[in-house]
């Protein structure tokens, strides 16, 4: 056997540790006594391109090393920022969808740990329909890995002709543990066409419900406004606004919703940062407040309640015109600008922050903890301890720093297991499909189906052996039984009735809907006591 001498690597170790300027064993146990400065780290990195450039035996492009430098110094900032590398960017295939010329698939995407994970499927859109969930990972696209690495990069990459399709293979991992590989073709298309608000509806006799599903397109508050009037002509002196699942959009349709609410020149947000131009003061411009709103709100929201709706649910908050219930927000309030690269890459840069009108940062802390983290513990805690805090108009303590803290907390629901399977395998929308065909006498409208949101017994039986040919198996006692009950009426009031037709059986049946309106009273407190702006 042939044996090493240890001694000769040794010797040779310590030679190129000598000329390449490591520092020896014992300098490394000295503790820093002083910062380093900007001067020397640049040294730093320059000697370790340096000693890559002389010593590593691969051929290796020094150009997509500095990149890889640079994409991992701006990913380190924060989990927001990223840079598109000018190898990967398509700047015809960009400049054809710019025009309107390709369409997205619609669906967003948020990268975590360089992995692009679902963080909302476009309300309107017929992905709705596919059972695709918020972190599900994107694996790859008609058959390939996915290359990019930031999610506008991932939106240009996925878009083409309009109507035309992409495989998407995702993996999920469920809240047991295990992992679902799941395809879908998924079909390009706009959905800004479609209402934002799918959903204006009189609960009794004095209590109006309205949905609003983002704030991306420039007739929001238009359709909102409409909706209110709609329902104040109905005889409606209380309000739910429903804004859970809203992932934001438009900052300006933000101020335009909040003067739906308070009176003219009330501030909705301000923001700041490094530079003069960022700091601004979002004041309400056209009002209807004083001659029209003066009803108790309540406003629902849940963690995937992001960006500007967050920046309308902490305005409402903060002027005590609205009473919040349900689940903390998601927490992401930043301002973002892209940077043109020399090399014809692009840079997209958190340069400030956007806080309530009383001063507190809905962006939650994204230090010391892995982007994984970041995002999974999104809405989890709403414990208040140690987050900083203000006041309202009426001297009532409100929190920041992790979205923003509900009023009143509803409890969080899990779903069960076996529905995620159901759900994954399609069998919920192919059952419903037989149902909705061979019920279509029954199922004259969505308020008849939730003033008897039920199945029989014999239906819940006929899914039950449906599932179980695809090894899904569905409890049989009361509470299964439940569970499946309101996830096929829900299901039906889609197929049947579409986008509108669900979202108004879930106004009218939704537990959480129904605990809202238990919020009124508290909600009236707030009435006549806030004292408007100077």
């Amino acid at each position: 056997m042939t044996r090493i001498s240890v001694r000769p690597i040794i010797a040779f170790a310590a030679t190129l540790a000598l000329t390449a300027g490591v520092a020896s064993p014992q300098d490394s146990l000295r503790a820093p006594t002083r910062k380093r400065s900007l001067g020397e780290d640049l040294q730093l990195f320059s000697q370790v391109l340096n000693q890559i450039r002389v010593n590593h035996p691969d051929s290796l492009d020094t150009h997509e090393l500095l990149m890889s430098a640079i994409e991992g110094m701006v990913a380190a900032a924060d989990p927001h920022s990223y840079v598109i590398p000018s190898t990967r960017l398509d700047s015809a295939k960009e400049a054809e969808m710019r025009a309107g010329r390709l369409y997205p698939v619609p669906i967003d995407f948020r990268f975590v740990g360089g992995a692009p994970l679902v963080s909302a499927v476009a309300p309107g859109s017929r992905a709705v329909s596919l059972d695709i969930l918020p972190g599900d990972e994107l694996v790859a696209v008609n058959g390939r890995a996915v290359a990019a690495t930031s999610a506008y990069e991932l939106e240009i990459a996925l878009s083409g002709p309009k109507s035309s399709t992409a495989s998407l293979v995702l993996r999920r991992r469920r809240a047991d543990g295990t992992i679902a590989r799941l395809e879908r073709i998924v079909t390009r298309e706009r959905v800004e066409e479609s209402s934002a608000v799918p959903a204006a509806v009189m609960l009794d006799a004095q209590t109006g419900y309205v949905r609003v599903t983002t704030f991306v397109g420039d007739k929001i508050a238009d359709d909102l406004h409409a909706a209110l009037g709609r329902l104040e002509g109905s005889g409606m002196r209380r309000l739910i606004l429903d804004l859970r699942g809203n992932g934001g959009g438009r900052v300006d349709e933000a101020k335009r919703i909040a003067g739906e609410f308070l009176p003219r020149g009330t501030i909705v947000y301000t923001s700041s940062g490094r530079k003069a131009e960022v700091t601004d003061t979002g004041r309400v411009q056209r009002s209807f407040w004083q001659s029209e709103r003066r009803y108790p709100i309540v406003l629902m929201v849940d963690d995937g309640t992001a960006s500007a709706s967050e920046l309308v649910a902490g305005a409402l908050q903060d002027h005590d015109r609205a009473l919040i219930v349900g689940r903390p927000t998601f927490g992401k309030s930043l301002i973002m600008q892209t940077f043109p690269l020399t090399d014809g890459s692009r840079m997209a840069l958190v340069i400030g922050q956007i806080r309530t009108p009383c001063g507190r940062v809905i962006q939650r802390a994204y230090h010391n903890e892995s982007r994984r983290d970041y995002y999974r513990d999104a809405g989890q805690s709403s414990d208040t301890t140690g987050r900083p805090a203000c006041h309202t108009d009426r001297g009532r303590t409100v929190y920041g720093g992790g979205g923003i803290v509900p009023d009143v907390t509803l409890r969080e629901t899990f779903t069960p297991s076996w529905l995620a399977r159901a759900s994954e395998r399609g069998l919920l929308i192919t059952w419903t499909a037989g149902f909705v065909d061979r019920s279509a006498a029954r199922l004259t409208s969505v308020d008849a189906l939730a003033g008897a949101p039920t199945l029989d017994a014999s239906e819940l039986a006929s899914f039950r052996s449906y599932a179980a040919l695809s090894d899904v198996v569905v409890p049989a006692d009361s509470a299964g039984s439940e569970t499946l009950t309101q996830a096929l009426v829900r299901t039906i009031a889609y197929s049947k009735f579409g986008e509108r037709g669900y979202y108004r059986l879930v106004a009218l049946t939704d537990p959480a809907v129904k605990a809202a309106t238990q919020a009124f009273d508290r909600a009236g407190e707030l009435l006549g006591t806030a004292q408007p702006p100077e």
